[in-house]
């Protein structure tokens, strides 16, 4: 699997996790129970952007803004007009996420934990996002270090996913994926384990470390299966499958694979039927099988073009062409 797929495949899960949506419990930022009515609107706006309903989220988040203000609750509406960018940079509304953006750093300060926490989170999204990627590795490392001086260990388990994300280098990245995986474990943030056990693994698969991918992907596996959602767990079991295949141990391999392609076809999950599928036809063609695993390869491509790649991931579709042309042509 080309390097880009499996990144495919990555994102495609932190997505499935809502690991961009979590907005775990803190130490130190639980509400009472005479919360305003702002802040109680802000937890029912983030419940929603776990679920991954961005456009419900975003007008949520622009009632809490507005409630935000009429209570001078400054505090909120930074972490309101903050969310109000990141749905819009989701969306890929960039410019308008930016001017939300820039909104909330003018009503920002760093004597407010809360707000301020919310608003590096976002502008270090909105950084990498740019490619600007040492600028946002600084914003994030700084996110770190204040989530954890201010006791918001859940945001600072999140800072050190990011870091580890964005960094170019890679003990720097098996660092940091460190680093959050003992804060998430310190701070009882368990639902986070599984989201930074598979980044782990995806830093050790893009430099063929594949034995230790194989050991993060199992440990995020773990931690899918018992804190996420259908999707999450359904590609942590095709990480294993895939691992074991680069591996080299095919038949473990088709052991994993084969339940996740019944499985992806149940739930109509169009990316994870095409990775599925390739790995299996790779499976076919590496034992000898060429006409069943091209049967494979061209149900993947079939799939690619379901999930609407052929138009949004020119990357994808090219290399599932060319693979298949190569292996029509016995290269």
């Amino acid at each position: 699997m080309p390097a880009f797929l499996a990144k495919l495949s990555i994102i495609t899960l932190l997505t499935a996790t809502t690991v961009n949506a979590l907005e775990p419990v803190n130490i130190g930022e639980k509400m009472n129970q005479n919360e305003s009515s702002a802040a109680s609107l802000l937890k029912d706006a983030d419940s929603v952007f776990q679920e991954r309903a961005y456009d419900r989220a975003l007008e949520m988040y622009k009632k809490v803004a507005e409630t935000a203000r009429e209570e001078f609750n400054n505090s909120v509406e930074v972490e309101a007009l903050s969310q109000m960018a990141r749905m819009n940079l989701l969306l890929g509304n960039r410019e308008i996420g930016q001017n939300y953006l820039d909104e909330a750093r003018a009503k920002a300060s760093d004597s407010d934990p809360m707000g301020w926490s919310r608003y590096l989170g976002v502008r270090g999204r909105f950084e990498w996002k740019q490619d600007s990627l040492a600028v946002a590795k600084k914003t994030f490392e700084g996110m770190y270090t204040y989530c954890n001086v201010n006791a918001l260990y859940g945001r600072a388990v999140d800072a050190a996913h990011m870091v580890a994300i964005v960094s170019p280098d890679l003990n720097e990245q098996i660092e940091w994926a460190q680093k959050g995986i003992k804060a998430a474990e310190a701070s009882e943030s368990e639902q986070w384990l599984g989201p930074l056990w598979n980044n782990l693994g995806v830093t050790f698969y893009e430099h063929k470390m594949y034995d230790s991918a194989l050991s993060a992907f199992e440990k995020a596996r773990e931690y899918h299966w018992r804190f996420s959602g259908e999707a999450a767990k359904l590609f942590a079991d095709y990480h294993v499958g895939m691992t074991y295949r680069l591996l080299g141990n095919l038949d473990e391999a088709g052991k994993w694979l084969r339940p996740v392609l019944a499985w992806a076809e149940r739930i109509e999950n169009h990316s994870a039927i095409g990775q599925a599928s390739e790995d299996l036809g790779e499976i076919e063609i590496a034992r000898g099988n060429k006409v069943e695993g091209l049967k494979y390869l061209k149900r993947a491509r079939d799939e690619y073009q379901a999930a609407g790649f052929d138009k949004s991931w020119e990357e994808i579709w090219s290399s599932i062409n060319k693979r298949i042309a190569e292996v029509e042509s016995g290269q």
